[in-house]
């Protein structure tokens, strides 16, 4: 699951990225990653087995304010979402890293 975490994290700080970089290109429709609720459902219903199975989707967001030259992105609430994200992705690193110490440890005995 951690793995999966990971992964998603990675997604949206690209998803992110390019929201940024269109934040003055006219027409442009922000876009973000769907995943913690499809993740929370499937866990709820059949275990970590189904929940693994969920992946990350890119979908075009329809929320914000649309400024007169079609473009929804906003600059603070990207910001927000990039720093959100490098909390969730340094986090679950440190627990794939402790798990990885943890195996290591039970590996070579020390």
């Amino acid at each position: 699951m951690l793995s999966r975490l990971l992964d998603t994290a990675s997604i949206r700080h690209r998803v992110i990225s390019n929201n940024l970089a269109n934040v003055n290109t006219p027409g442009f429709h922000r876009q973000e990653v769907s995943f913690e609720e499809a993740f929370a459902r499937e866990l709820q219903r059949g275990g970590e087995d189904r929940a693994s199975e969920v992946l990350p989707r890119v979908i075009e967001s329809q929320t914000g304010v649309v400024r007169q030259d079609g473009n929804n992105v906003d600059l603070d609430k990207e910001m927000g979402d990039l720093s959100k994200n490098a909390l969730m992705f340094n986090t679950v690193t440190q627990l794939l890293a402790g798990q990885i110490s943890s195996m290591r440890t039970a590996i070579t005995g020390k």
